[in-house]
């Protein structure tokens, strides 16, 4: 029982020292210089077999605009499949973190590739981003329908409070003048 007791001690030091171990490893190398790597040739075939590549690169650093325009440049050059290029268009166009994005851009890229290539594998998430964008315009023109329903409403109100307000002062004045008139025919009443 005592040696089953000891080599669970043992192996709990043996791993309380690997443990320590990793760390001081892990601690060494975080505090080392960062070494740049020169793109390899394995890494520079990489590239050239995905020619989408540098643009994700470009969007997942957030430069949508150079993302944008390397997939338009992909596009217009014909070295991919065109039918990505404009899903990726589309996607840079309509994404919410995109400063500059722009939905009709969008809309007409997703239009584009369902109608020139409905056989893509992507043409039935484009028909998903069409809806979506289309939902969001009607949304945006309902929104913007109200925005001026409740101006004209709130205009109309303001119009109307002034209106009130008038006839309360012509309400007082012809109450004062309504007792003036009593007053004065009590007088004529007691002469």
């Amino acid at each position: 029982m005592k040696i089953v007791k000891a080599s669970h001690q043992g192996a709990a030091v043996l791993l309380d020292l690997h443990r320590v171990a990793l760390l001081g490893v892990l601690l060494t190398l975080g505090s080392c210089k960062t070494v740049q790597v020169e793109p390899t040739a394995a890494a520079d075939k990489i590239v050239k077999a995905d020619p989408f590549a540098h643009a994700t690169r470009l969007f997942y650093q957030g430069n949508y605009e150079a993302a944008l325009k390397e997939n338009q440049r992909i596009l217009t050059e014909k070295k991919a499949s065109p039918d990505v290029a404009l899903f990726n268009i589309g996607l840079i166009s309509a994404y919410s973190s995109n400063p500059k994005k722009d939905y009709q851009r969008a809309l007409n890229s997703f239009k584009t590739l369902v109608q020139q290539y409905p056989s893509s594998r992507l043409a039935e998430q484009a028909k998903v981003w069409i809806q979506v964008i289309e939902e969001h315009h009607r949304l945006t023109d309902e929104r913007q329908k109200l925005v001026e329903e409740k101006r004209v409403l709130t205009r109309e109100r303001e119009i109307l409070s002034q209106e009130r307000e008038k006839l309360k002062y012509i309400a007082e004045k012809s109450r004062q003048v309504d007792l003036e008139i009593e007053k004065r025919r009590r007088q004529t009443l007691s002469k």
